[in-house]
This record gives structure tokens, sequence and C-alpha cells, in this order.
């Protein structure tokens, strides 16, 4: 009887998916297979795996300072909605991390100028740098982070017994939301100190230690692009 309901089952599925008409197939399969039906729904109770996915990294030998690496837990959400069921599935990742750097591939000599004190004014280090960007070859979701859940209504409980969800498709989504996450003019303006930061102290150390010039002198940073 067990078998004879889970061929029912397997049959009424697949017809489904064929057609999409599951409530006239359900009617034909009779009072057996419509309580084989809700005995598997009964079953396929909402899941969650915390599988590693993912690890969005890359190479690049292009010279470039660090300068801040920011942290973000990232979601995202997938809903469909059908008149014979409902499937809502997330994917959620915590402490990815993506760098902001300062490429140094153009920066030459020229780009670092002493101005004389002037009017009583004191001497200036005048470093002229581009701007904080997203590395976006350098970005990571942790594995062990990633957790994916997956919850259907109705009929379309049918798709955990097929084996059938949303990951791949969300996983997907995680590098571009990441993106949006540190593209935020909050994010930036941090990066944008931490950056200016550097270059008016341990970088100005530096200068100043090469160039044998006073404590006093000042390091103006001025973003080229």
């Amino acid at each position: 009887m067990a078998c004879g309901a889970l061929v029912a089952v397997a049959w009424l599925v697949l017809d489904l998916l064929r057609q999409c008409s599951p409530v006239a197939v359900v009617q034909a399969g009779g009072s057996e297979a419509r309580a084989a039906l809700k005995s598997l729904a009964d079953a396929l109770k909402p899941a969650v795996s915390s599988t590693p996915l993912v690890v969005l990294r890359g190479e690049d030998d292009t010279p470039k300072l660090v300068v801040y690496t920011h942290a973000a837990d990232v979601e995202v959400e997938l809903v469909e909605d059908h008149w014979y069921g409902d499937t809502c599935s997330l994917v959620a990742a915590k402490g990815c991390r993506a760098q902001f750097v300062v490429p140094l591939d153009g920066v030459t000599d020229r780009d670092v100028v002493l101005v004389p004190s002037q009017g009583g004014a004191p001497a200036r280090i005048l470093v002229l740098v581009p701007r904080p960007r997203v590395d976006e070859q350098m970005l990571a979701v942790a594995p062990e982070s990633v957790v994916f859940t997956e919850r259907n209504t109705g009929l379309r409980h049918a798709r955990a017994w097929l084996g059938t969800d949303n990951r791949d498709e969300l996983v997907k989504q995680l590098r571009p939301r990441l993106l949006e996450a540190v593209s935020r003019p909050e994010v930036r303006e941090r990066a944008d100190r931490a950056a200016r930061e550097f270059f008016e102290r341990r970088f100005a150390e530096w200068l100043r230690a090469e160039l044998e010039i006073g404590r006093d002198v000042e390091v103006d940073v001025r973003w080229v692009e």
C-alpha cells in the first residue's frame, strides 16, 4: 500500500510539473493519492543548511595599497507566488569582506610635492593619489557563514522531495549584493578617512625621515580622481 501511494505521488508531481494543473491531477488520482500527497507535504518541513557554498576571491598583481576593509552581513531573498503554493528562499552570509584600495600603478615621484613655507605658513607635503575604491577582485564570502533556507507551501512542497531549490540562483547574487553594501556613502566616507589618516601619519613619517624635514610640516592629501 505504501509503495503504491509513493508511486502515485511521484506520478502526480511529475504530471503537475508538466501540466501546471495540480487540482485536476490530484482529483484524478483518487483519495489514496490525495492522502499520500498530504502525508508527504507534512513530512517535508522547512529545511536549513549551512553547507559551504562559495568563496569569492581573485588574484591580481596590480600594485595597490589596502587602506580599509569593510565587513558586512549580506542576504538575498526570493519569493515565488503561485496559486497552488508559494516558495520563500533566503541565503544569508555573515562577515563578508571587501577591501578599499588606493591604486599605486600610476603614482610617481611627481605626485609627492614639497611646498616650502611662505608668509609664516608651515611647509606642506602635497600628496596626490587616487581616491580609495573597492577592489572588486578581492571580495570574500566565508563559506562557513553561508546559510540557505527555503520554505514551501501547498503543492510546492514537492520541490524539496524532488531535490529542487533556489540555492544556486541566490548564491550567485551574494557578490553584487556585497558590492551594494560597500557602495553606501557612509562606508565610502570611512574608507576615505582611513586612507587620509594613513598618508597623514604613517606615510608622512617616512617622507619626513627621507627628506630630513621638521615634524611641523603638514601633509595635504588630495584625491586626483
